[in-house]
């Protein structure tokens, strides 16, 4: 019926909205809106709506000029108050006046979708947990992958807060086991902490997550990949509330903190049955197919939303892609349906750019073939079930109405300062060590500095170690990070009086004014003069930091009587140092021998260094104790040596000065980042990815990326290829194309990127349009396909070749035209073109036709809007009877433009392009010979 259909947009309507929402800006929807997305009469719309009213169902607001309406029931559910029918109000925040402490009733289980469904034993469970006469209950969370755990856990924090469960400056710390599991001791020491000499590397004494989150909460995810000393270590916490750090023997430290866990795993095959009997609270957080279609139908509206509001724009989502979403069950849940929603709309932007709408519309040719799945899947009682919530043909999704978790500007704002270079180079100082004491993580959140700033910190860090030879602390860099954002976002800078201009020392004006150049020229960011000489002051403080001296000594030890030398070789030479100290060791020396010398050279270290070595195999991965006991140093003993590894750890040792246990943190991740393109590379060799992809790519939007795609699926088309992947990506921010590529090529092998700006992802190879014209890039493209027949076939080259020539210069058309577009003209030139080679019986060779295609272009707007034409000239038309045949299959071809714009084209504009085809030594050659 037709009333269900309109109660059924109010409500789609109202579901996304929050209690917050209510207090702030939610205002229902008119009866104009709803007859709009359901094509009906408004006044049939209007007569439905008031009847609703009557019944109670829904609540008149009044304060606009219009009447808007709001679910009754929705409004009920999120804020727990039951009004009367036909209810009216000027605004819906009235309605919450005589609520009783409004922030008490904000439930923060409210904000989940399924509060009141699938979550509702989940909820109901963690509040008695929560709210435990005896204190909290230890909690174990198990489910999937990407269901929500981690937030069901922050939501089960903000309840106890807000019912004085926790202390108030309690903390919601948050560990993953997973990070550590392959070196017990550093997952341990963060857990419980360690004192000086615990293990190796551990130089300092550090307090653990237990004592971090005493009087809050402290969720472990994965805690199945707790190591068993771990969990029974953990179990005498909870029985005793009382822990020892790790390396202590005696003394015990206390805590009152409540324990939230979370498993994707069985806990009864991976979590010890002792631990198990601790935890009292065991709560199962259903997955996305466990989920009822309604609630599948909310989750995807509000991840639209929440990108709608990242590009600040509506969405508009078509039935079959809410179907096809709504009965997707991907094995990730909620993480990998974000996903897949974020791919359907960068797919579809790239469209809504190539094609120049002014909507992004997702329709489901947009989604990735494992969402699209779903509607091949639904069952007869789904697709009724769909009919009868999804009742219109497109839903508009809204940017998320939310307040975006922000840190106090106050926080990060660079001074502004009215005084002298060395003042500026104090407060930059401070500033560095304020940014190091606020941030706790390795690197600034990625809300607070955005990729812009992070591509332009890697071009600085970049240009001061080739110009300065110098490589800028981590805090420094997060400092000056902060300092750019603040230029950008609010043009501040700090501002020198002209009398101190010159104390800065020229050296440093100068290299700041070099380095504003070179990012002015690559990036939106404009620095004023002032700037200038700030930065050159800033510039100074990183030049009196390179002279710090290093604490870690870098040693390489690998067999063969040279390999370790021209490791430490190479890494000393790229970075301009003599810091890597290597130790071969020959198959035919005696292993005690090598030792020994190894021993030697340790022993001219300074003793408060700590000792690395980098080793590769057999006896040298025992070497740790052996050195240990000869030695009064503090010596780590890492498996293995990669130049690329060895290189980033000196780098970071020398000039940055980090400190062993980061050092050591950062090895495991390049380690594990280097076998991941190891494995990808094989995978990519022995065809394990079954699916390929090429990419076409553009920077400035201008559709080189659509036409290269269209051109490359039309010839494996013809060449019955069909299991490759043809992706056109066209965007003006080189860090988003990268994003996409990274995001789209998961498990597909990438055949090669072809476009006119390299992206920067070194992995797949890259051919320019430069090379398609110029060089050897079609042939290394068909290369790349792999069909023997493209490369060897040589009309099938020059055909492609000629479509790119064809579109760039229709491309570089749109530079000289005022008026017209060149996609309108190009269907009637190309045709002339195409008209005066069948007469000739010849082809253009590609630079007289890209002049051929412009000129004409340009004739056209000319005599269209009456500019000027040229001239009749006496010696034209003596010439013109020289040239016959080209006269006449010019001036016969030239009647399809003529005929179509409505212009008079005279005989001096033929003259004109018979003398461009002259120009053409074969064509000239060809006709004269005819």
């Amino acid at each position: 019926m037709r009333i269900d259909k309109i109660m059924r947009v109010i409500d789609e309507h109202c579901q996304k909205d929050r209690l917050n929402d209510i207090r702030q800006n939610a205002n229902g929807i008119s009866v104009y809106e709803i007859a709009e997305a359901l094509q009906l009469l408004r006044n049939n719309v209007n007569a439905d709506v008031n009847k609703l009213f009557q019944e109670g169902k829904v609540i008149k607001i009044c304060g606009d000029k219009i009447y808007r309406f709001y679910s009754q029931q929705h409004f009920s559910k999120i804020t727990g108050k039951h009004l009367q029918p036909q209810t009216t109000c000027n605004y819906l925040q009235e309605l919450l006046e005589d609520m009783q402490g409004s922030d008490d009733q904000d439930d923060p289980f409210t904000q989940l979708i399924g509060f009141d469904g699938s979550l509702r034993n989940a909820i109901l469970s963690a509040k008695a947990g929560i709210l435990y006469p005896g204190g909290a209950l230890h909690t174990l969370l198990l489910g999937e992958s990407g269901v929500g755990k981690s937030l069901f856990a922050e939501k089960i924090f903000m309840y106890g807060k807000k019912h004085g469960i926790f202390n108030k400056d309690g903390q919601f710390v948050v560990f993953n086991c997973a990070d550590y599991a392959n070196n017990a001791e550093l997952l341990l020491s963060h857990l419980f902490g360690s004192i000086k000499g615990a293990y190796t590397g551990a130089d300092s004494t550090r307090e653990g997550l237990l004592k971090r989150s005493d009087g809050g909460m402290l969720f472990l995810d994965e805690v199945h990949r707790l190591p068993p000393e771990g969990q029974e270590m953990l179990f005498y916490f909870i029985d005793k509330k009382k822990y020892r750090m790790l390396g202590e023997a005696n003394c015990e430290h206390s805590a009152n903190v409540a324990l939230v866990m979370a498993t994707t795993e069985n806990p009864d095959n991976h979590l010890l049955t002792t631990f198990l009997r601790r935890i009292p609270m065991v709560i199962k957080i259903p997955s996305l197919k466990e989920k009822s279609l309604q609630e599948r139908e909310q989750m995807v509206l509000y991840l639209y939303a929440l990108e709608a509001a990242v590009i600040c724009s509506d969405i508009i989502i078509d039935k079959d892609t809410m179907t096809a979403l709504i009965l997707y069950h991907p094995k990730g849940n909620v993480g990998q349906l974000k996903n897949d929603i974020k791919l359907s709309i960068a797919r579809s932007y790239l469209e809504m750019r190539n094609n120049k709408e002014s909507e992004l519309h997702i329709r489901k040719y947009t989604l990735s073939h494992q969402v699209s799945d779903g509607l091949i899947d639904q069952d007869i009682e789904q697709r009724k079930e769909i009919e009868k919530m999804l009742i219109r043909d497109t839903y508009t999704v809204t940017p998320f109405r939310a307040e975006p978790a922000v840190m106090p500007a106050s926080m990060f704002e660079f001074p502004v300062f009215d005084t002298t270079q060395s003042d500026i180079q104090t407060s930059f100082e401070e500033y560095v060590d304020k940014i190091a004491a606020s941030l706790e993580q390795d690197s600034p959140p990625s809300f607070i500095i955005d990729n812009e700033i992070r591509e332009i910190m890697t071009f600085i860090h970049e240009w001061i170690l080739q110009n300065m030879q110098i490589l800028i602390e981590r805090r420094q860099s997060t400092a000056l990070a902060f300092y750019l954002k603040n230029i950008r976002d609010y043009q501040t800078n700090a501002y020198l009086h002209d009398e101190y201009t010159l104390e800065c020392e020229i050296a440093y004006i100068e290299k700041a004014r070099s380095l504003i150049r070179s990012i002015e020229q690559r990036f939106n960011l404009r620095i004023t003069s002032e700037g200038v000489h700030t930065l050159a002051c800033i510039l100074k403080t990183f030049k009196s930091n390179s002279s710090e001296i290093c604490s870690i000594s870098m040693f390489v030890v690998a067999h063969g009587n040279s390999l370790a030398t021209n490791i430490a070789d190479v890494v000393n030479e790229l970075l301009s140092i003599d810091y890597v100290i290597a130790q071969d060791m020959p198959l035919t020396k005696n292993v005690n021998q090598i030792i020994e010398e190894l021993i030697e050279k340790i022993c001219k270290e300074p003793l408060q260094n700590d000792i690395v070595l980098f080793v590769d195999m057999g006896s040298l991965m025992s070497l740790e104790e052996t050195l240990l006991q000869r030695c009064n140093y503090n010596i780590v003993v890492i498996p293995t040596v990669h130049t690329l590894l060895v290189l980033d750890a000196a780098r970071k040792a020398m000039f940055m000065q980090y400190p062993l246990s980061n050092i050591l943190h950062d090895v495991m991740r390049m380690n594990q980042k280097v076998d991941q393109t190891l494995e990808h590379h094989i995978r990519s060799h022995i065809g394990q990815y079954n699916e390929k992809i090429i990419y076409t790519i553009c920077y400035s939007g201008d559709g080189t990326a659509h036409y290269l795609e269209k051109y490359l699926k039309d010839m494996m088309e013809q060449a019955g290829i069909f299991n490759i992947e043809i992706l056109a990506l066209s965007n003006d921010s080189l860090i988003k194309i990268r994003s996409i590529i990274e995001e789209t090529s998961k498990h597909k092998e990438v055949l090669c990127i072809i476009g006119n700006v390299d992206p920067g992802v070194h992995e797949y190879p890259f051919i320019s349009i430069e090379d398609i014209l110029l060089g050897d890039g079609v042939k290394r493209l068909f290369n790349s396909i792999g069909n023997i027949e493209f490369v060897n076939n040589q009309d099938v080259i020059k055909c492609f070749e000629r479509n790119v020539f064809v579109d760039v210069a229709f491309e570089s058309i749109d530079k000289y035209l005022m008026y017209l577009n060149s996609k309108k003209l190009s269907p009637l030139i190309m045709d002339f073109v195409k008209g005066l080679e069948n007469e000739l019986d010849c082809t253009l060779t590609n630079r007289t036709l890209t002049r051929l295609i412009v000129h004409t272009a340009c004739m056209v707007e000319r005599l269209l809007f009456h500019e000027y034409s040229f001239e009749q000239n006496a010696g034209t038309s003596e010439y013109l009877k020289t040239q016959k045949r080209l006269h006449t299959a010019v001036s016969k071809n030239l009647q399809g433009i003529a005929s179509a714009c409505s212009i008079t084209i005279n005989q001096e504009e033929c003259y004109y392009i018979i003398q461009i085809l002259m120009e053409d030594d074969t064509l000239a050659e060809h006709i004269v010979f005819s």
